[in-house]
């Protein structure tokens, strides 16, 4: 009788297509909002400056903050879903089987693929309001859905990938595929400290980073 052969080890999965074409488009928008919050920034500092030294002040300053924060929040949590790095609870998730798991984690992301497409809906309703009354910021005295619109494409990012998300995962459930609990499921800590090693030793090296990260690095995960 022929020795039976040792069970060879399971590679890791390899990273996520949708991800993998995603990620470029949000880090670019990433990337331009942190410009236009820094722009504002200086723009604030100038204006405490100005209100100290001089007794002066730039109009609308306070008004022009809460369009930026309002679109820095669209599109930073449209660049948080791409890197997989939304917080998710996972005290009792890591304690059910595989399959269980799967069901789960295909769940999140129908749930969160709903959420961000009502959220988009909405925004679309408020612009289409906006231009229909032809409303103005009452201090910048610009058109408010100038500001309106960058808000609402960061939404309608959101609920895209999402949507693309929720689509995949439910496709790799219908067909069994063990890649889902790795590709949508809460990110471990060894993967965390796997991708900034990874990240290090790239910078140590002079070579750039990936285009699509690992997994996502401000996620925070409770287990019991």
């Amino acid at each position: 009788m022929a020795p039976r052969s040792a069970p060879q080890p399971r590679t890791a999965p390899g990273p996520n297509p949708i991800s993998r074409r995603i990620t470029p488009a949000t880090r670019w928008a990433a990337i331009a909002c942190g410009w236009v919050v820094l722009a504002y920034a200086l723009a604030l500092t100038l204006e405490i400056l100005g209100r100290k030294l001089f007794s002066t002040s730039f109009k609308g300053i306070d008004e022009l903050g809460g369009f930026v924060l309002a679109i820095g929040a669209a599109i930073g949590a449209s660049y948080a879903m791409a890197n997989r790095s939304h917080t998710r609870v996972d005290v009792f998730l890591v304690r059910f089987p595989k399959m269980v798991q799967r069901w789960l984690n295909a769940l999140a992301m129908v749930t969160f693929a709903f959420f961000a497409c009502f959220a988009a809906w909405r925004a679309l309703a408020v612009l289409q309001e906006t231009i229909e009354l032809k409303s103005s910021a009452p201090n910048l005295e610009l058109p408010l859905w100038l500001p309106q619109l960058g808000w609402v494409l960061g939404l309608v990012l959101l609920a895209l990938i999402s949507l693309a998300y929720a689509l995949h995962a439910g496709w790799l459930l219908a067909t069994r595929r063990p890649e889902i609990n790795a590709w949508y499921g809460p990110v471990s800590a060894q993967e965390e400290l796997d991708a900034e090693l990874d990240a290090l030793n790239r910078r140590r090296a002079g070579t750039p980073a990936a285009v699509e990260p690992a997994v996502g690095n401000t996620a925070l995960h409770l287990h019991g």
